[in-house]
């Protein structure tokens, strides 16, 4: 059984430091072989959560410009109280 998505995205995140949006949608698309806007909306949704909840905090964005269209992104990392809830859940050794 595959850890859920959250969970896969803090664990990814407390592996590499730090990563934007897109990185993080493309290792889910590749860990769980999904595809789609309505899939990365739905993560990008979750990484909204992650951060409201204060486990994830943006520390970059910008802007990107493709086909006449502009999308924001952020770059996240895991923040210490989400590296404190990782530990309490098991989802990282002390």
């Amino acid at each position: 059984m595959k850890l859920h998505h959250k969970g896969f995205l803090l664990i990814t995140l407390s592996k590499t430091g730090s990563m934007w949006d897109y990185q993080l949608i493309k290792k889910v698309f590749d860990e769980y072989g999904e595809s789609g806007d309505f899939r990365e909306k739905t993560l990008r949704i979750a990484l909204d959560e992650l951060s409201a909840a204060g486990l994830i905090k943006r520390i970059e964005n910008k802007i990107e410009t493709n086909k006449d269209k502009e999308k924001l992104l952020f770059k996240y990392q895991l923040s210490d109280f989400g590296i404190s809830r990782m530990v309490d859940t098991g989802l990282l050794l002390p």
